[in-house]
């Protein structure tokens, strides 16, 4: 049987991206100036940024039970074990909602959910390290996922704390600080939530930030690794150029990506970073055989 994979646009892919590569597609919905917006269907990343840039803050809104039922019975018909790699259920209600549908479909048995504790370019590794195994038992890549995880990391750059901090991750005292100082906020994700990972008093104080983070938590180069944007691309390239390939002269020309509206609307616009792993993992067809054995040892108990 093959691996049927679900995908919401979290990931940052559209509707026609993503079943060109031959996911299912769960679109998430986002209500800006009185009028929702059903992502990566309906409003492109741009005219998100358009829209945001007039001042009224998004709302959005995860997927009902009922629409991740229909597509868990469509993937699953067949007889194929179905993966959802959803958002993180720390940003979302749509793993709650997914976890719903699931004891409602027809073949329960055959959909499987694995929450991300992630989103967009996190998403895009998780599905990169699938589509390398994706011809192994179910189990094995659900391990090889859950081994995966806490390595996924993310260091952005906001221009602005408005987001972060009307999103209730910054105190009042804090976020009147950070506009008296000039300061500007580095995101990151601790267990699925996004979290300052600390601020900085200007653009290149904090671009210089997320190099020494980078350095911190050092990149395994045997992964990808994704520099990100939201509105402006030209911040990105200012970082990029002036300071990530001044870090690793040996890694040039790196995938670029564009945050998708829905996490645009918890971290707002002029946003930039990397997306990566980080960490040594242990070589991966060693890995795939150590699982293979534990599991294996496991059922024979």
């Amino acid at each position: 049987m093959a691996l049927k994979i679900i995908v919401d646009s979290s990931c940052g892919y559209s509707k026609e991206e993503a079943e060109a590569k031959g996911y299912f597609y769960v679109p998430l919905q986002i209500t800006l100036l009185g009028k929702t917006y059903t992502e990566g269907v309906d409003i492109t990343a741009d005219e998100f940024y358009a829209i945001l840039g007039k001042g009224e803050l998004p709302h959005t809104s995860q997927p009902s039970p009922m629409l991740y039922q229909e597509v868990f019975d469509k993937a699953s018909k067949d007889g194929d074990e179905v993966l959802l790699l959803s958002i993180s259920s720390k940003v979302s209600g749509a793993f709650q909602a997914a976890n719903i549908a699931k004891n409602d479909c027809e073949h329960p048995e055959k959909i499987h959910l694995f929450d991300t504790l992630s989103f967009f370019g996190g998403i895009l590794i998780f599905l990169n390290e699938v589509e390398k195994i994706k011809e192994e038992p179910i189990e094995v890549i659900l391990e090889d996922l859950e081994e995966l995880r806490p390595h996924i990391h993310v260091f952005a750059g906001m221009d602005t704390l408005e987001y972060v901090y009307k999103g209730g991750r910054l105190s009042k005292f804090h976020f009147a600080l950070g506009i008296f100082m000039h300061a500007k906020a580095i995101g990151t994700l601790d267990d699925g939530s996004v979290v300052l990972a600390g601020k900085a008093l200007g653009t290149n104080n904090a671009m210089k930030f997320i190099i020494e983070k980078s350095k911190e938590y050092p990149v395994n180069w045997d992964y990808p690794c994704y520099l990100l944007y939201s509105s402006e691309k030209s911040i990105l390239e200012r970082f990029s150029t002036d300071f990530f390939y001044k870090a690793y002269p040996e890694h040039q020309n790196l995938p670029i990506i564009q945050i998708d509206p829905l996490i645009g609307s918890h971290i707002g616009p002029l946003v930039y970073g990397i997306f990566y792993v980080a960490g040594e993992r242990e070589k991966h067809k060693l890995l795939i055989q150590r699982i293979r054995e534990r599991l294996t040892h496991k059922g024979e108990k």
